[in-house]
C-alpha cells in the first residue's frame, strides 16, 4: 500500500502532535496523584482487590465477607498485583488501568499505520488519548480501561494472523483475546471477530469461516480463558451450598458464560435493567467523544463515499473499521441493560476512522467545513471549561480556567505565522484537556470537602490498631475507609444487633441521628468526630455540580469510641 498520500506537507510538524499527545497523557494521569477514589465501582473493584492481598487468596472474589459473582478476575487480579508491588493505594489501584490506556493507545497506532501509514497513525493516537470518555474511564477505572487494550491488541494481532498465518500472531492474538473474556466476558468476542468478520464478508472470503487455522484461533483463545473458568469452578461450582444471588447452587461458570453476557443482553438474568433506549448510545456519543464527535460522521461519509476510489485491500480496511465500531454500538443500542461507558471499547476504532479527514484539513486539502466543524467543537468544549467553573465559582477552577484561556489565546496568536496546519488539531485538543481537568477538580473539590472517609481517617490515626464499625451508610463508605485504613479491619453492618460485644473496643461511624439507638446496645460511647457530610458522594453531573460548590444537602455524621465498661455489664 502507497502511504505517500498520508504525509503531512511539513514533516517537522510531526513533534508538535507527538507533544500533544504526551502532554494529553500527562493531563490524563493527575487523578493518580490525587487522595480518593472518584467512583463507587472504582471503591468495590479496589476492595476486592485488596482482599486478594490481604488474605493470599487470589482466587475467590469476596466483598463482606461473602462471594461477590458479577465480574470476572482479571482487572481485581492486575489491582491485586499492583497492591503487591506498590502497597495499598490509590495510585497503585490506578496506576494498571492507566498502563492499560496506554497499551490500547499503543495498538490504536499499530492498526491506523498498518492501514494508512505513520502520520494518520499519529493523528489516530492524539485522537485516542484526548477522546474525553477514553480518559475518564482510565482513571474511574471501569473495567472498559482494562478491555479497551485487549480488543485493539488482539484485534491488531488477528489482523496480522490473517494476513501471514505465524505463531506469533496466533499466541499474542489468542492472549489478548483471552484477557478481553476474562475482563467482562464472551461478548467481547463478538467486538474482537466483528471487523474481521465484515472484510471476510465483504471479500466473499467464506472460506475463512472453515480454515483450521481460525479453529486454532479458538481454541487457544479458550485455553487462555481457564483460568477464570477454574477459579470460578473452585469458588462457586464445587461449593453449591453457597448463597448468592439469594439462592443456592449458583453455577459460577453458567453466570460467566451465558447470565452475565446473554442472561443481560435479553434481561432474563439475575441482573437486569428494564429502562433500556436505543438513542441512549447516540446521545452518549455526543458528549463522550467530545472534541472529535462533529468530525467523526463525516469520516464515516468519506470511508464509504471514497471506496471506490481505493484499492481492494484499503476498501476492506475501511469495512474492517466500520464493521467494528458499528455491530457493537449496535448491539449494545438493542440491550436493555446500558451504561455510558460500555461503548467506550469502540472509540479507537472511531479515532482510526477520524484521522483520515483530521490529516487532509492540517494539511490544507480537506474540506473547510472540517477546520470550522473542529474550531467549534473546541470553542464548545471550552465554554463548557468556563461555564462549570463559574457554576462552581471555585477559586482554583477559576485560575485553573483562565491559565487555560490565556494558553488558548497565545496559541492563536502564535500558530498564525507557525504550525498553522495543526490547529484543527491544537484547540480541540487544548480545550478538552482543559475540561477534564476542570471536571477533576471538581470531583477533588466535592469528595475532599465532603466525603466521608477522607474527612474521617485523621482523626483515627491515633489508635491505627482499632477496628471501626461502619453502621447503615453507602457499601463504599466502608470500602473506601479500608483502602485508606489499612492498620486495622473495617466492618459494615446494618443493624444494631450486628455491633460487637460490649466487651469490645472499636470506633463507630454512624449518622449522629442514629446515636441513640446505637447508645442501647454499646457500652461507654464517647464522641470523637463530626461533621456535616454526604453518605453517597457519586452521582450526576449537576449534583457534582453543586457538591463542589457546596450548594448540595448534606447530613451530620459522628466518630464514636466505643470502650468496655469498666463495671458490671450492658445486659
Amino acid at each position: 500500500m502507497d502511504h505517500s498520500k498520508s504525509r503531512f506537507i511539513d514533516a517537522s510538524l510531526r513533534p508538535h502532535v507527538l507533544a500533544w499527545v504526551l502532554l494529553t497523557l500527562l493531563v490524563n494521569a493527575v487523578p493518580l496523584f490525587t487522595p480518593i477514589l472518584n467512583e463507587g465501582d472504582s471503591v468495590l473493584y479496589a476492595a476486592l482487590s485488596q482482599h486478594m492481598v490481604n488474605t493470599g487468596n487470589w482466587n475467590d472474589l469476596i466483598l463482606d465477607d461473602r462471594g461477590w459473582l458479577d465480574k470476572p478476575h482479571f482487572p481485581f487480579w492486575l489491582g491485586a498485583l499492583s497492591f503487591k508491588l506498590l502497597g495499598v493505594s490509590v495510585f497503585a489501584y490506578m496506576l494498571p488501568g492507566y498502563l492499560c490506556h496506554l497499551v490500547g493507545g499503543y495498538y490504536t497506532y499499530r492498526i491506523a499505520r498498518l492501514f494508512q501509514g505513520r502520520d494518520t497513525a499519529l493523528i489516530a493516537l492524539l485522537v485516542y488519548v484526548s477522546a474525553y470518555h477514553l480518559m475518564y474511564t482510565t482513571t474511574a477505572l471501569k473495567a472498559e480501561a482494562f478491555l479497551t487494550a485487549g480488543i485493539t491488541a488482539a484485534c491488531y494481532y488477528w489482523l496480522r494472523y490473517d494476513a501471514h498465518a505465524r505463531w506469533k500472531y496466533l499466541l499474542l492474538g489468542a492472549l489478548f483475546s483471552g484477557i478481553s473474556v476474562m475482563t467482562k466476558g464472551v461478548f467481547t468476542l463478538i467486538t474482537i471477530s466483528s471487523g474481521l468478520l465484515c472484510m471476510w464478508i465483504y471479500q466473499r472470503r467464506w472460506i475463512e469461516l472453515f480454515r483450521w487455522k481460525w479453529l486454532a484461533a479458538l481454541l487457544l483463545t479458550v485455553l487462555c480463558v481457564l483460568p477464570e473458568v477454574l477459579a470460578l469452578y473452585r469458588q462457586f461450582d464445587l461449593h453449591p451450598e453457597k448463597t448468592v444471588f439469594d439462592q443456592t447452587g449458583v453455577s459460577g461458570i453458567r453466570f460467566f458464560l451465558w447470565d452475565s453476557q446473554f442472561g443481560r443482553f435479553f434481561n432474563v438474568g439475575p441482573i437486569t435493567n428494564k429502562d433500556g433506549n436505543t438513542l441512549f448510545f447516540v446521545l452518549v456519543f455526543l458528549w463522550a467523544f467530545l472534541p472529535w464527535v462533529a468530525v467523526f460522521v463525516p469520516a464515516c461519509w468519506r470511508a464509504l463515499r471514497s471506496q471506490g476510489g481505493l484499492e481492494d485491500t484499503q476498501r476492506a480496511q475501511q469495512v474492517f473499521l466500520l464493521g467494528i465500531f458499528f455491530v457493537s454500538f449496535v448491539m449494545f443500542s438493542l440491550t436493555s441493560f446500558q451504561l455510558d461507558y460500555y461503548t467506550v471499547i469502540v472509540y479507537p476504532f472511531a479515532a482510526i476512522l477520524c484521522a483520515p479527514v483530521l490529516l487532509s484539513a492540517c494539511a490544507g486539502a480537506g474540506s473547510a467545513g472540517v477546520r470550522r466543524a473542529q474550531l467549534g467543537m473546541g470553542l464548545l468544549t471550552l465554554t463548557l471549561a468556563l461555564w462549570l467553573s463559574v457554576k462552581i465559582g471555585h477559586t482554583a477552577l477559576l485560575l485553573l480556567t483562565g491559565i487555560g484561556l490565556l494558553a488558548w489565546l497565545i496559541y492563536a496568536r502564535v500558530q498564525k505565522n507557525q504550525w498553522h496546519g495543526l490547529s484543527v488539531l491544537v484547540y480541540p485538543v487544548m480545550a478538552v484537556n482543559l475540561l477534564y481537568l476542570v471536571l477533576e477538580g471538581m470531583t477533588l473539590i466535592a469528595h475532599t470537602r465532603y466525603s466521608i472517609p477522607y474527612n474521617v481517617v485523621p482523626s483515627l490515626a491515633s489508635e491505627p490498631g482499632v477496628p471501626v464499625v461502619v453502621y447503615r451508610l453507602d457499601p463504599p463508605v466502608a470500602y473506601e475507609l479500608g483502602l485508606y485504613r489499612q492498620t486495622a479491619p473495617v466492618l459494615r453492618i446494618d443493624k444494631p444487633l450486628d455491633l460487637p460485644p460490649p466487651g469490645a473496643s472499636y470506633f463507630l461511624l454512624a449518622r449522629t441521628a442514629d446515636a441513640g439507638t446505637l447508645a442501647e446496645r454499646t457500652s461507654a460511647m464517647s464522641p470523637v468526630l463530626s461533621g456535616d457530610w454526604v453518605d453517597h458522594k457519586t452521582g450526576t453531573l449537576p449534583r457534582q455540580i453543586e457538591l463542589a460548590a457546596g450548594r448540595a444537602p448534606l447530613e451530620n455524621f459522628s466518630v464514636y469510641k466505643v470502650t468496655p465498661l469498666k463495671t458490671g455489664s450492658l445486659y
